[in-house]
């Protein structure tokens, strides 16, 4: 159903703004008509601009923390979501919340709510139930918000520690672009007309340059369609494993790799522990979210191990997803009783290693970039000062 921004006032002359779901526009002036609200203003929503307005988990991170203030200072549920889809700043979170607003008033659960939206990972959303379950609801958003923190948090850094490679990419392929296409042709063109014999280098320089100048729209087309086929392949189940399998085998990358999805299964399973989400509930949902269909098939006797009974550490080992230090790590915490905190502490961990290990790869791909790029711009301008040799030495 579309929904729209409305704007009106009550007989005491208060102004409401919110945005509301209705068939049509009859619909909403009945809604507005039973609520004694006279309307002001009532604008549909536009799809087209909400489609640049992607909900984003800095979006859910800032909803969860001003839902848990709300919660706290003592408002109800209803009243805090019908506050924030007032006030919301983003269109497409003011949309998200006010859906959610609405099937809160026809009697469905917050966690019920929260599963028709994509929004909402299916963490998100068993921490809420079990919240409602418990009689918990402001501690499992303060655990969401501690969750959504530390995730936000980790993926800012490793795209941080990416900026300066790809600026240094960037620029050297500007650099290169302005040479091939801008000086080359030009030196061509001023030996062409010299006609001196030009060195087989040269040549080869030479003809490069033409090729690219000549054909960079062939080589632009065939690079989007490879690219578009890929993301075509990789969407599908047998392209997902595929990759996933790579990123298994890859020599350099799969310590980054495997530490990443260590840290995320981990981090997903203390935390829906510690939000008192059932074990068995939460390794399925840990291994949903692993982030590798190849570990995640690894992981399935981590399941059917608990379900028998025999605990987390042992079929852990067994399915030898992970490395044995950390079947040892969880069996000590086991035995404790605390294996919610040890889950939260190989997360924080692994989440450390991995930012060492992205920095320590990035500061073996610098020098290897300048290197490449180095050598490149060494073997244009030796081919072309060959070139230049080569005309002094033509008989006058």
């Amino acid at each position: 159903m579309p929904l729209f921004n409305i704007k009106a006032v009550n007989s005491s002359g208060a102004r409401f703004k919110e945005v509301l779901e209705a068939p049509d526009l009859n619909a909403i002036k009945e809604v507005l008509r039973e609520r004694g609200l006279i309307p002001v203003e009532i604008k549909e929503v536009s799809k087209k601009k909400l489609l640049f307005h992607r909900i984003t988990e800095k979006d859910i991170l800032s909803f969860t923390q001003e839902l848990h203030s709300l919660l706290e200072s003592g408002l109800g549920l209803d009243r805090a979501l019908r506050l924030l889809s007032e006030h919301s700043a983003k269109p497409a979170m003011r949309e998200v919340i006010s859906s959610i607003y609405l099937d809160i008033e026809k009697g469905l659960s917050l966690s019920q709510a929260l599963s028709k939206h994509r929004g909402f990972s299916s963490v998100y959303i068993n921490m809420v139930r079990a919240g409602e379950i418990s009689g918990g609801l402001e501690a499992s958003l303060k655990r969401l918000e501690q969750f959504l923190e530390i995730n936000i948090s980790t993926k800012d850094e490793i795209k941080g520690a990416l900026i300066y490679p790809g600026l240094l990419t960037g620029v050297g392929i500007v650099a290169l672009s302005v040479i091939v296409f801008y000086v080359i042709p030009r030196f061509q063109k001023m030996f062409e007309e010299l006609g001196s014999v030009i060195p087989l280098s040269t040549q080869i320089v030479f003809s490069v340059s033409s090729f690219l100048s000549s054909y960079w729209w062939v080589l632009g087309g065939v690079v989007i369609m490879t690219y578009g086929i890929l993301r075509y392949y990789i969407q599908l189940p047998r392209g997902e494993e595929f990759i996933d399998n790579l990123k298994l085998k890859i020599p350099v990358l799969r310590d980054i790799f495997m530490r990443l999805i260590i840290a995320r299964f981990s981090r997903t399973l203390g935390s829906l522990l510690e939000g008192g989400v059932p074990l068995l509930d939460s390794i399925r949902l840990a291994r949903e979210v692993a982030g590798n269909r190849i570990i995640s098939e690894r992981l399935k006797p981590l399941e059917e191990g608990v379900r028998k009974g025999r605990g987390v550490a042992l079929p852990l080992k067994e399915s030898g997803a992970f490395p044995p230090l950390l079947s040892q790590m969880v069996s000590v915490g086991e035995e404790a009783g605390r294996l919610e905190e040890t889950f939260l502490s190989i997360a924080e961990r692994y989440e450390k290693e991995v930012t060492i290990h992205i920095k320590r790869l990035i500061g073996l791909f610098e020098p290897i970039m300048i290197i490449v790029m180095g050598t490149i711009v060494a073997v244009i301008v030796i081919s072309m000062l060959l070139a230049i040799f080569s005309i002094n030495e033509m008989p006058i």
